[in-house]
């Protein structure tokens, strides 16, 4: 019994060291059995002509010439649905060494754009990261969106130096930095406003997924269900929820039945004991861009976002199965960033999450 306490803390003493708790596992698992994807008939499927505002890939572009900056930056449309985002938060880029906050993936905003759930992985290519929780109400006394937008940053930058000042103690204590663990690609953090759960999908991109409930206390996983959609079907990367819980991914066609590129859209139910999808039978005949970044929902405008970089397309959920091509908006932006998610808070207004550096930029139209 003293061996296995002296060792538990010698391994508990060692990842304090490396920055964090070892990866946390051991969430409740559930399997469930069969398919979890509806069955449908291929020869029904339809899309609409959307206007093609497909952007291709290009070399993100960093937004800064010194990390600390104060003054903020904008990205504006350049075809399609007017809107601009504008810096409102700079996130950190580093906190124990340099850039290892340097890879956001996803984000989460409660409804009243008080708290912030950012995952980060620790490189471009892992899939082991973190959930960064941030209490943007009181951080915003700091002036963190207006006069001192680099405190956020330098308070972070001073704790991988161990220079911490009072003020740098003061702002910290409204940042909470989860364990690692294994999060797959990390772009699909969502949170069910129904229930308030945060979930992600563990395996995008596999047709032996999973998804992962979070807590919002311990910020890692709580339980994990494993699924199939069907053996011929992965699931997807990304991940939403509408107002009545019902949960959402998108993926681009390679060809086949339904037209190379064209948009699918599932719609479902995620729970802790089980998950069930279907493929909505009309999807959009043009993707927005080259990668399927995030998907979002609009609660005030009751609309689907799909977010590629660069590029944004949202359908009102209303018409799901039956859209015209008049009611699909897209959009173009400029700046060449690398868009990583986008939320809404209840009032409508958009926030987007994008990298070189990691920041939050807000929509400065009313609604989007």
């Amino acid at each position: 019994m003293i061996q296995t306490r002296h060792w538990l803390l010698a391994a508990t003493i060692a990842a304090l060291l490396v920055g964090g708790p070892a990866l946390s596992a051991h969430a409740k698992t559930t399997t469930q059995h069969g398919n979890a994807l509806a069955a449908y008939n291929v020869k029904r499927y339809k899309t609409v002509k959307n206007r093609n505002l497909f952007v291709k890939r290009y070399a993100f572009q960093q937004s800064y010439t010194n990390i600390f900056q104060t003054s903020p930056t904008q990205i504006s449309s350049t075809k399609g649905k007017a809107v601009t985002f504008k810096s409102n938060v700079f996130l950190p880029v580093t906190y124990q060494r340099s850039a290892d906050w340097g890879n956001p993936q996803s984000e989460v905003l409660t409804p009243n754009g008080n708290t912030l759930y950012e995952l980060i992985t620790t490189s471009s290519q892992s899939t082991t990261g973190r959930i960064v929780r941030y209490n943007l109400g009181a951080l915003r006394h700091f002036g963190i969106t207006s006069t001192h937008m680099d405190a956020l940053r330098r308070a972070t930058y001073d704790h991988s130096v161990g220079k911490l000042t009072a003020t740098d103690k003061a702002i910290l204590k409204n940042v909470t930095v989860g364990p690692l663990f294994n999060t797959g690609h990390g772009q699909s953090l969502a949170r069910n406003p129904k229930n308030g759960q945060l979930w992600f999908i563990g395996k995008p991109g596999a047709v032996k997924s999973n998804v992962q409930q979070v807590s919002t206390k311990t910020l890692k996983p709580s339980t994990k269900v494993n699924f199939t959609l069907k053996n011929t079907v992965p699931m997807g990367s990304n991940l939403t929820f509408d107002k009545h819980g019902k949960a959402y991914f998108f993926t681009y066609s390679n060809g086949g039945w339904a037209p190379k590129g064209a948009v699918k859209i599932y719609q479902g139910t995620i729970s802790t004991k089980s998950v069930h999808f279907h493929l909505v039978m009309q999807g959009l005949r043009y993707a927005p861009g080259t990668k399927p970044q995030s998907m979002a929902y609009n609660a005030k405008r009751n609309r689907l976002y799909f977010v590629s970089d660069s590029s944004l397309a949202s359908i009102p959920v209303s018409k799901l199965g039956k859209l015209k091509a008049s009611q699909v908006e897209g959009t173009n932006l400029n700046g060449h960033r690398e868009f990583e998610g986008l939320q809404f808070t209840s009032n409508g207004s958009g926030y987007l999450l994008v990298n070189k550096g990691a920041e939050l930029m807000q929509t400065t139209h009313a609604t989007f």
